[in-house]
């Protein structure tokens, strides 16, 4: 009865690990890349948009209306990781109106250059304390 007890033990312990290991991995998944995102950005984004101030070319884009650079794009009020891969995700592959055409990312390169974006969002300054906060 008890090596029944200790054989049971060691698979809830093993199966445990497995666990955190598979959950461990798939956030990794969710999050995205920021160099993988950096990576394709530089490649496929930055003949319209500035991507970085060190991209090797500034933007060739012709059209009256001049692509959002990525740092701005960042620091949209409603801007998040979420919302820009809902965004690109949406885009129509033939654009109208001189919109931006569906740059045709599966999941992983939409997390990859969502996060990249991300982090050039400003960092907001931190305000002091009111005396009274410190209560």
């Amino acid at each position: 009865m008890q090596g029944r007890g200790l054989a049971l033990l060691a698979a809830v312990a093993a199966w445990s690990a497995v666990t955190a290991v598979t959950t461990h991995a798939q956030s990794k998944r969710l999050e995205g890349s920021v160099a993988a995102g950096r990576t394709l950005a530089l490649q496929a984004c930055a003949s319209c948009h500035v991507v970085a101030s060190d991209q090797p070319y500034k933007p060739i884009y012709k059209g009256a209306v001049r692509p959002a650079d990525f740092k701005d794009i960042a620091n949209k009020p409603n801007a998040s990781a979420a919302s820009l891969q809902a965004y690109l995700a949406s885009l129509p592959v033939i654009p109208k109106n001189s919109q931006m055409a569906n740059p045709d990312l599966n999941e992983q390169e939409l997390r990859d250059v969502s996060a990249f974006i991300m982090t050039l969002r400003d960092q907001l300054p931190k305000l002091p304390r009111s005396p009274q906060s410190s209560r």
